[in-house]
């Protein structure tokens, strides 16, 4: 294929892609999607009832207290409120990319063809391949009014500080980012391994002062009562048992008790407690992150700790005790970094991490119900299909993660 056949098909593959996001931002604007629980949270807050009477709110409770401008827009115009949040989250893409592509490569991503070597357009396989290969969740994101997009910018900002030495900056937004939707907490350890001692005090800092924040909302006694209720109820609270829910913990629930995932579909091997299959879990990931801490050890680039990043990052959605589809977008840097190094002739592995790669993105967009129709996708996702193509991602990045000899 010439190079200007090569540059109709990009462009028709990304009008293709604008229609589809421009109706997902019609349709959904006029929609509640998860968003309504946002607002719900807010008007809690301002008209000074339960945060947690409503089914929708797993969020600790800085989250309602974070959402009170939004019920005062929704309060105005409901359609207003979730055009610009979803407007938003488009935006936001770019700059996910723009920034996964600086800290990959160092290059510039641009709107426009370009001559220059430090510059790449947003049209080139090697960006828009990648993107396209995570669209199924950024319309799941978007379809839903989610917040998550977001976060994944933000984690990506905190990463840039980190490489800059701006750690005031990166800690805030970090401490911020865990005093919203807690799954972000798995950044800082990663930040404490790194020994970015700085960075991390300041994000324990901020949390702290979040809920500082939202005890001065809500008084001491009831500030104690939601943080109570939260934790016992939300946070520690039994795992939900779904084929919606692509975290491992409701794989292992659903291989190791007698209990379905859903759709009357049984996959048990064992029949243990719950309590019993959760501790062995949390064993199991504790070995599994031993395993890779020692593989990562003392990176030597910049490549390799971001490398790393992006890891910590897309093992996020699998490691959470709740993974809707829509935090698979979290995947989306390492998809990124390991669709550059497909022809890397350096990379360890390259033919089994290689066919790690293609399995991951065969299984994640293979699975879509637009392919394989409503029913077939939810029988695969009660078998943990987006679970698994995530751990065949992360496989092909350790396998192929370069260490560094010591000097």
């Amino acid at each position: 294929m010439s190079q200007k056949q090569q540059q109709v098909l990009r462009i028709i593959l990304a009008t293709l892609v604008g229609l589809a996001l421009i109706f997902e931002l019609v349709r959904d604007s006029q929609r509640a999607g998860d968003f309504i629980g946002y607002i719900n949270a807010g008007n809690a807050v301002i008209n000074g009832t339960p945060i947690y009477a409503d089914y929708l709110n797993t969020w600790p409770p800085f989250f309602a207290v974070f959402s009170v401008p939004f019920a005062y827009v929704d309060a105005v115009s409901p359609l207003l409120v979730r055009l610009i949040w979803l407007c938003g989250i488009i935006v936001s893409w770019f700059y996910i990319t723009k920034s996964a592509v600086s800290l990959t490569n160092g290059k510039e991503l641009v709107l426009k063809p370009s001559d220059e070597s430090n510059a790449i357009w947003l049209l080139d396989w090697k960006v828009f391949i990648p993107l396209l290969l995570i669209l199924r969740f950024v319309i799941d994101d978007l379809s839903n009014i989610q917040i998550n997009s977001y976060l994944l910018l933000a984690s990506l900002f905190v990463i840039g500080c980190h490489m800059k030495q701006k750690y005031l900056a990166g800690g805030i937004v970090l401490g911020f980012i865990i005093a919203l939707k807690v799954y972000p907490v798995f950044l800082l350890p990663f930040f404490m391994y790194r020994k970015a001692y700085k960075l991390s005090a300041i994000a324990i800092g901020t949390i702290a002062m979040t809920v500082a924040i939202s005890f001065m909302v809500f008084g001491p006694t009831e500030g104690l009562s939601n943080y109570q209720d939260w934790i016992s109820n939300k946070a520690m609270g039994e795992t939900i048992l779904t084929h919606k829910n692509q975290s491992i913990f409701p794989f292992m629930e659903g291989l190791a008790t007698s209990q379905s995932r859903g759709l009357e579909v049984h996959y048990n091997m064992l029949d243990l407690p719950a309590k019993t299959v959760k501790m062995i879990t949390f064993c199991l990931i504790g070995v599994f992150a031993l395993l890779v801490a020692f593989r990562f050890r003392k990176p030597k680039t910049k490549s390799q700790v971001v490398g790393q990043f992006f890891f910590v990052l897309a093992a996020i959605p699998v490691l959470s005790p709740l993974a809707w589809k829509y935090y698979f977008v979290f995947t989306f840097p390492l998809i990124f970094l390991q669709f550059t190094r497909l022809n890397d002739k350096e990379v360890e592995h390259k033919s089994i991490v290689k066919w790690l790669f293609v399995a991951a993105m065969v299984l994640s967009i293979g699975s879509t119900d637009g392919i394989l129709g409503a029913r077939i996708s939810d029988v695969l996702e009660v078998f943990g299909v987006v679970t698994f193509a995530t751990i065949c991602l992360l496989l092909s990045f350790v396998l192929s993660y370069k260490t560094v000899p010591k000097e």
